[in-house]
C-alpha cells in the first residue's frame, strides 16, 4: 500500500495511531489494533493506523475495514538503507531503526490529523520531532515504564513535551510524574483493553496450568516449570501447558525431561487463537519479570480462569487482587509461586470462588467502555483545555522533613525493632529474627501469609519513622509515612520492606539516616510447611517447620532467633573493643607554665606552638560522635595531664588516665603526643583491641566494629594517598616520624614504606604495641622521653603500628571514607557544608597557625557546625 503525498482527515476528530510494525504478533500491536478497531465500530472518532514497516501481506490480527492503514516503508524487501543506523532514533533508544525507517518517517511532516498516539518513547520521539506544528501526541506507555532500560532517555526526555502520557498502572503514572517533576505532561492511567471477541467461559475442572508469552528469559517459565516441579508429587492429575515459541523453548523441554516431567509439560508453541485454550484452563499462571499490564492475564479473567501471578512490575497487582481474582506471590519466589498453585489447584472451592472473581473483574477492560473513555481524553486534550500535571506520588527518594525525636540510633533501631516485632506477633506466630551480626540492620523474617496483618499492623507507627520499599525486582524505590506506604501496597506482595527513621528530618539529613532501621522479609511457605527465602542469606535455604529457635538479644530486644542464628559468624567481631583518647587543655596556665619552663624546649611552632593544643571543645564532640555512632565501643580512655574537661561528669563508662599512670617519671612533664603514644598500651584495664582517637577525629555515620577489625583480630590500616617522601623534603614532625619509621622497618624486613596513614582513628593490638616495644626498645624510648616532638621521634600509633602490622599480618590495608578539614583554609565554610551530607565514615579537623578567615569566625563557625552534627549531649556530659 503506498502513501499518499498528503495524509488528509475528514471533519470529524481524527486519530492516527502510530506503531512500528503492526502485521506482528506482539501484545503492543495486538493491544493496539483493538483499541483501534473499538473506536472504528464507534464512529465517532475517524481513527487511522500508521505502522512504520511492513513485514507481511496481511497483519496477523484482524482490522477493522473502517480503519485507514498507513505503511510507510516496505520491510518485505531487501534495501541497503535498511542496514545502515538511524540519524533520528539512536540505537542505544531502540536498534528497530533505520536509515530506511527515517526515510519513511519522513512522511509525518504531512500527516494532517488532530492528536497523534505513540506506543514506544521512540516512536515518541520521532513524533515530537516530524510532526506538523499543532498536533497534539498523547504517548502510550505499554511496558512498566520504571523498568526500562534503552526506553528510558526517550521517555524521560520528550514526555514533557507531549499533550499527555496514558500509562497502564497507577504506580508508573505516580513513578513517571516523580521523574519528571514540574515537567510533567497530563498523566492518565488507562489500561488495555480485551479483545473484542466472546470468551467462552472456562469449567476450571480441566486440571490444567497454563501460560503464555513468548519464551524468552523476561518471561521467566523456568521459575514456573521449577514451581510445578516442587509440587508435581502432590497433584498427580495436573498439567503445565505453556503457549508461545522462542529461544527458550528447548531449554524448557529439557529441564521437563531432566526432571521428569516431560509427559505433564507441553509446550506447542504459539497458537492462532487463545480463546480455547483459555476456555480449558484451570490456571492462569504468570512468572514474567515485568509486565506493563499482561494482556494473557486479562484474557484469561474474561473466561473465568483465576490468575496465580508473581506482584512483578507493574501490572498484575492492578489486574489481580489477591484473594478475589487470583493469588499474588513476591517477584521471583519460586517457592511462592509453588505454594500458590498447589493451594489453587488442590482446593476446588477456593479455584472457583477465584474464578467467578476473575471474571467480575474483567469487565472493567471491556474495548467499548475504554474507548469511549478515549474519546472523552482525545476531545479534551485536542480542545486544548487546561489539565494538571500528576503530582509526584508515592516516589520520593530523600524522605520527607518530619520532626525527629533526640534519640540515638541505637534507640531508634531499639524502637524499630520492637514495632516491627509486635506486628509480626499479632499477625501470628513463625516469626523469628535474624540478628544483625555483620549487616547493617537486622531482619524480621514473617511467614508470606501474615503479609497483609502485618502490613495493617505497621500503618499507625509513629511520624518518625518512614517505610521503605526498597525497589526489589524492578520495582523503583518509595518512601512514605507507613500509613501513605501501606495503602498503596493494598493486596500487594512486597518480598521485604525497612523500617527506618526518616533519612532527612526539617529537610537536612538525619543524624539516625538509614542505618538505625530494621528489615521485615516475607518468607514463602512450601505445602509442607517448609519456610523458603525470597532472596540468599548467610544461614539457610530452607526452615521445615518444627525447627527449634532460642532467645536472643537484638538492639536490647529479646527476641527469637534460628539456633544457628544466635551465635558469631566467622564474620562478626565479637571481642570487647575500647576507645583511647589524648588531651590537654591548652588554656590551663598551670600546663602552659610547665611547658614553657620545661628544659630543652623546642620553640618552632610546627613542634611547640598553641595550634597543637588550643581547644575548641573538640572532645566533647568527638565523644558524642562515639556515643551515637560506636555503641559497641566497651570503655572510654582519656589520657591526660591530670587535667580534667570541665563538662565531663563522672561516668562508670570513662576513666581519666594520668600521664603519670603510663609514661616514666623522666619522661614528665611531656608536651609531645608521639611520646604519649609509645605509652597508651600500658593503660591499665585497656582491652586488648582499643581504637585510638585524637580529639579533632570524628565518627561521621554508624560504624560496625567490623570497620575497625576482622574478626580475626587484624586491625584495619587506613592507608592514605600522601606519599612521605625523600628525606630531608619536608621540616613537618610528622613526616620526620615517618622517615623514622621508614628507617626502622627497613632494616628490620627490607621493605620501604611509602605512604602517611589518614587522619582517621586508629584500631590496634596491645599486644602488638608490646612487641614493637620489645623490638624497637631504643627508638620507643627516645620517643616517649622527647618532651615535645623531636627530629628522633617515631610516631608509634599513628604510623609505625600499622605498617608494622602489615608486614606481620597483624593488620590489613582498610579504606573507608573520610575528609580532613583544614581549619585554615579559604574554603572551611564549604568543606563544613559539604559534610552535612552524612555520607563519610570519619573526618578529622586539622588546626594552624595561620588562618585565611578570622579565628574567631571559624571558632563559631565550628562550633555551629559541631552542635548540629552531634545534637545528642553524651551521658557523661555535666
Amino acid at each position: 500500500m503506498k502513501l499518499a503525498p498528503r495524509l488528509r482527515r475528514s471533519t470529524r476528530l481524527s486519530v492516527a495511531f502510530l506503531v512500528f510494525n503492526l502485521d506482528g504478533m506482539g501484545g503492543t500491536s495486538r493491544s493496539t489494533i483493538t483499541q483501534v478497531n473499538a473506536l472504528a465500530r464507534r464512529g465517532n472518532v475517524e481513527v487511522r493506523l500508521v505502522s512504520v514497516t511492513r513485514s507481511a501481506t496481511t497483519p496477523h490480527y484482524a482490522i477493522d475495514p473502517a480503519v485507514v492503514v498507513h505503511y510507510l516503508v516496505d520491510a518485505r524487501d531487501e534495501d541497503p538503507r535498511a542496514s545502515r543506523p538511524s540519524r533520528l532514533i539512536p540505537p542505544r533508544w531502540d536498534g528497530q531503526f533505520s536509515e530506511l525507517t527515517d526515510d519513511g518517517l519522513d512522511a509525518l511532516r504531512s500527516l494532517d490529523v488532530d492528536l497523534v498516539v505513540t506506543v514506544t518513547p521512540a516512536l515518541m520521539a520521532a513524533a515530537v520531532q516530524l510532526l506538523p506544528a499543532g498536533t497534539k501526541v498523547l504517548h502510550q506507555e505499554h511496558r512498566s515504564s520504571a523498568d526500562r532500560v534503552g526506553g528510558m532517555e526517550p521517555l524521560l526526555a520528550f514526555a514533557p513535551r507531549v499533550a499527555a502520557v496514558a500509562l497502564l498502572t497507577r504506580s508508573t503514572a505516580a513513578w513517571l510524574g516523580a521523574e519528571l517533576g514540574s515537567t510533567a505532561p497530563e498523566l492518565v492511567v488507562m489500561p488495555n483493553p480485551l479483545p473484542v471477541t466472546e470468551q467462552p467461559a472456562s469449567r476450571l475442572d480441566s486440571r490444567t496450568i497454563v501460560a503464555a508469552g513468548r519464551i524468552v528469559a523476561e518471561k521467566q517459565f523456568i521459575h514456573l516449570l521449577r514451581a510445578f516441579d516442587e509440587v508435581a508429587a502432590d497433584l498427580p492429575d495436573w498439567r503445565l501447558r505453556i503457549l508461545g515459541d522462542g529461544p527458550l523453548r528447548d531449554e524448557l523441554a529439557a529441564h521437563a525431561a531432566k526432571v521428569g516431567l516431560a509427559d505433564r509439560v507441553e509446550l506447542p508453541g504459539a497458537v492462532p487463537d487463545m480463546a480455547p485454550e483459555w476456555a480449558a484452563a484451570a490456571i492462569c499462571a504468570l512468572s514474567s519479570k515485568t509486565e506493563g499490564f499482561p494482556l494473557v492475564a486479562q484474557e484469561a479473567m474474561s473466561a473465568g480462569v483465576p490468575v496465580v501471578s508473581y506482584d512483578c512490575p507493574s501490572g498484575p497487582r492492578e489486574l489481580v487482587a489477591h484473594g478475589v481474582s487470583g493469588l499474588l506471590v513476591g517477584a521471583g519466589s519460586k517457592a511462592g509461586l509453588a505454594a500458590a498453585l498447589h493451594d489453587v489447584a488442590s482446593d476446588p472451592e477456593l479455584r472457583s470462588r477465584l474464578g467467578a472473581g476473575a471474571l467480575a473483574a474483567s469487565r472493567r477492560y471491556d474495548a467499548d467502555a475504554i474507548a469511549a473513555e478515549w474519546e472523552t481524553i482525545f476531545a479534551r486534550l485536542c480542545a486544548g483545555e487546561p489539565t494538571s500535571a500528576a503530582a509526584s506520588g508515592p516516589f520520593t527518594r530523600d524522605g520527607m522533613p518530619l520532626p525527629v525525636p533526640p534519640i540515638t540510633p541505637r534507640e531508634a533501631r531499639q524502637e524499630a525493632l520492637s514495632l516491627a516485632i509486635a506486628a509480626a506477633d499479632a499477625a501470628g506466630p513463625g516469626w523469628f529474627v535474624i540478628p544483625t551480626h555483620d549487616n547493617p540492620a537486622p531482619t524480621v523474617v514473617v511467614p508470606a501469609a501474615h503479609r497483609a496483618a502485618v502490613l495493617a499492623g505497621l500503618a499507625d507507627i509513629p511520624d518518625h519513622f518512614s517505610l521503605l520499599d526498597p525497589g526489589d525486582r524492578g520495582w523503583p524505590v518509595r518512601r512514605l509515612s507507613a500509613r501513605s506506604l501501606v495503602e498503596t501496597l493494598h493486596g500487594a506482595a512486597p518480598n521485604r520492606l525497612v523500617l527506618e527513621p526518616w533519612p532527612r528530618s526539617q529537610g537536612v539529613r538525619s543524624v539516625l539516616g538509614e542505618e538505625a532501621g530494621v528489615e521485615i522479609e516475607f518468607w514463602d511457605r512450601l505445602p509442607d510447611g517448609t519456610l523458603v527465602p525470597p532472596r540468599p542469606n548467610r544461614w539457610v535455604r530452607t526452615v521445615p517447620p518444627g525447627t527449634p529457635t532460642t532467645e536472643v538479644t537484638v538492639a536490647d530486644v529479646k527476641v527469637p532467633t534460628l539456633e544457628l542464628m544466635a551465635a558469631p559468624t566467622a564474620f562478626d567481631v565479637a571481642f570487647p573493643i575500647d576507645a583511647v583518647y589524648t588531651w590537654v587543655d591548652g588554656d590551663d596556665p598551670a600546663w602552659n607554665a610547665a611547658r614553657a619552663g620545661r628544659e630543652g624546649a623546642d620553640t618552632r611552632r610546627e613542634a611547640a606552638g598553641r595550634a597543637r593544643f588550643r581547644s575548641r571543645d573538640e572532645l566533647r564532640y568527638s565523644l558524642r560522635s562515639l556515643h551515637l555512632f560506636a555503641p559497641w565501643v566497651r570503655h572510654i580512655h582519656i589520657v591526660t595531664a591530670g587535667q580534667r574537661p570541665t563538662w565531663l561528669a563522672d561516668h562508670p563508662g570513662i576513666t581519666l588516665v594520668d600521664h603519670r599512670d603510663i609514661l616514666p617519671a623522666d619522661a614528665l612533664p611531656t608536651f609531645n603526643s608521639q611520646a604519649i603514644e609509645t605509652a597508651l598500651h600500658k593503660i591499665p584495664g585497656l582491652a586488648e583491641h582499643f581504637v585510638y582517637v585524637n580529639d579533632d577525629v570524628f565518627l561521621a555515620r554508624p560504624i560496625r566494629p567490623e570497620r575497625f577489625f576482622s574478626p580475626g583480630g587484624a586491625a584495619a590500616a587506613f592507608v592514605g594517598d600522601a606519599p612521605i617522601g625523600l628525606p630531608d623534603t619536608s621540616d613537618k614532625p610528622f613526616l620526620q616520624a615517618a622517615l623514622n619509621n621508614r628507617a626502622l622497618l627497613e632494616d628490620a624486613f627490607g621493605v620501604e614504606t611509602t605512604q602517611v596513614m589518614a587522619h582517621s582513628p586508629h584500631p590496634h593490638r596491645v599486644s602488638v604495641l608490646a612487641e614493637i616495644e620489645a623490638r624497637f626498645p631504643e627508638a620507643v624510648a627516645r620517643t616517649a622521653r622527647s618532651a615535645f616532638r623531636s627530629e628522633t621521634d617515631i610516631s608509634m600509633l599513628s604510623s609505625l603500628a600499622q605498617h608494622y602490622g602489615l608486614l606481620t599480618g597483624t593488620a590489613f590495608p582498610a579504606t573507608a571514607k573520610q575528609a580532613f578539614v583544614d581549619l585554615s583554609n579559604a574554603r572551611v565554610e564549604r568543606q563544613l557544608k559539604q559534610l552535612r551530607a552524612r555520607d563519610h565514615d570519619f573526618f578529622c579537623v586539622g588546626d594552624h597557625h595561620e588562618f585565611a578567615v578570622d579565628a574567631a569566625v571559624v571558632d563559631a563557625m565550628l562550633a555551629r557546625f559541631l552542635v548540629d552534627y552531634f545534637p545528642l549531649p553524651a551521658p557523661w556530659e555535666r
